[in-house]
């Protein structure tokens, strides 16, 4: 199992090296300007969803991964695959044409009324970006259908595909047309990665069709059981950039991006490291699950987190001491200036202490997935989201930008403590 993390650490390292490099790129062209901050608000509604729900450890994936290996290998099991992937897709689908329809009224809560030219860039970049959304819950299906059968390059590798189209855009068309490169190279790159997949899929069809028997379809009940609750708990989590979002709406311009960068380097250790032991370690806690195997589990659990805690330390250290150093070095080029450097780097250094309760939250999360527990994490989000509310409110008045990275820490830390108290009741 090790050895498949290390397999794709190193792989997913290549993507998030490639997706450092998109953001250096963007960084460049646009800085912390209006046109960056289009593109950004006009990802929360669309690439967030690819991300959050279309990537390895979100909602379908997890959904997928819980129910799969349980299931006889047959044909049977191919039509469900099948059933789930398109009922998926015309599901959203539908979402992404009501938000083309009522975008207008949906921007008018995060662009104050009188940016109108903020206002029509930030439309723009949300009608070229729709097709990220129908494609989150089909490309997250099938992350998770080629991890159960022990494929790991395609899907660790998508994310790079999706940064060399944004690249490869964006040095092309530059910021011309009001930074629309973005959107494009964006929506292209989900496009490819989905169609990076199809061959993996296309051989795991092969091998389930081989089967001649002929036993019913299997029911989705266990499926929708850790789905629905799963979407919920998830889409709360996009909730949480929502809240930020609306409290940047009031803070200079630039703040929402800042805000994106500085997260996004968190995610470089954090995306390595949880991708890393999410696609080996989980499938197998479901499978020991089945097997009521709770001192394998409980050995496995322990070592993976401690192992990821040690990782995390040594990475938390070097973003807090070296924040400004890190912006500066990485970043302040172009259009992107020393202004810039001081807002993402003050955000970067508060973000770098909830990294490792970052870590532990999410994988008692998955944990509690495994056990066939979607509703545990789901009222953690509840209560993290009300927390957070409050803390944003409290903090960003008296501390601007800065209250809103410090909100974030407190709650990962309150969320971390939470679920490793869920999980614990699970060994008794």
């Amino acid at each position: 199992m090790f050895k498949i993390a290390t397999l794709v650490a190193i792989l997913t390292v290549l993507s998030k090296l490639l997706g450092l490099a998109r953001d250096l790129v963007i960084a460049n062209y646009f800085g912390t300007s209006m046109m960056a901050d289009a593109f950004n608000l006009a990802y929360l509604f669309t690439g967030n969803f690819f991300i959050i729900f279309g990537t390895i450890g979100g909602p379908f994936y997890s959904s997928v991964v819980a129910t799969l290996p349980k299931l006889k290998q047959n044909k049977a099991t191919w039509y469900f695959i099948k059933n789930i992937i398109l009922k998926t897709t015309l599901a959203l689908t539908a979402i992404a044409f009501t938000l083309f329809l009522y975008k207008d009224f949906l921007l008018k809560f995060f662009i104050d009324e009188d940016k109108l030219e903020y206002m029509q860039i930030t439309q723009l970049n949300l009608d070229i970006l729709l097709p990220l959304i129908v494609l989150c819950g089909p490309i997250g299906i099938v992350f998770a259908i080629l991890n159960c059968y022990k494929r790991y390059v395609e899907p660790s590798l998508a994310p790079a595909v999706v940064n060399v189209a944004l690249i490869t855009t964006v040095l092309l068309m530059g910021d011309i047309a009001n930074g629309i490169a973005l959107a494009i190279g964006t929506s292209l790159g989900g496009i490819l990665s989905f169609g990076f997949q199809i061959p993996g899929l296309i051989k795991v069809r092969s091998k389930l069709l081989e089967h001649k028997d002929q036993e019913p379809e299997p029911k989705n009940n266990h499926y929708s059981k850790i789905l629905v609750p799963a979407l919920f708990s998830t889409g709360l989590a996009q909730a949480m950039v929502f809240i930020d979002s609306f409290f940047c709406k009031g803070l200079e311009e630039g703040s929402w991006t800042a805000l994106i960068l500085a997260n996004r380097l968190i995610q470089l250790p954090l995306g390595v490291l949880l991708t890393a032991f999410l696609v080996p370690l989980f499938p197998r806690i479901t499978e020991l699950v089945k097997e009521i195997k709770l001192d394998e589990i409980k050995r496995l659990l322990k070592k993976a987190i401690g192992i990821l805690t040690l990782l995390c330390i040594p990475a938390s250290l070097v973003g807090m001491f070296w924040s400004e150093q890190i912006i500066r070095l990485l970043f302040e080029r172009g259009e992107f200036n020393t202004h810039s450097t001081a807002m993402v780097s003050s955000l970067f250094f508060y973000l770098c202490i909830s990294i490792i309760p970052y870590v532990i939250k999410d994988s008692f999360a998955r944990t509690c997935y495994c056990f066939g527990d979607s509703r545990s994490p789901f009222l953690v989000m509840l209560i993290s989201i009300a927390i957070k509310v409050i803390l944003n409110f409290l903090l960003v008045e008296r501390l601007g930008l800065n209250g809103i990275a410090i909100s974030t820490t407190i709650v990962s830390f309150i969320s971390a403590i939470i679920l490793f108290m869920v999980v614990k009741t699970k060994f008794k």
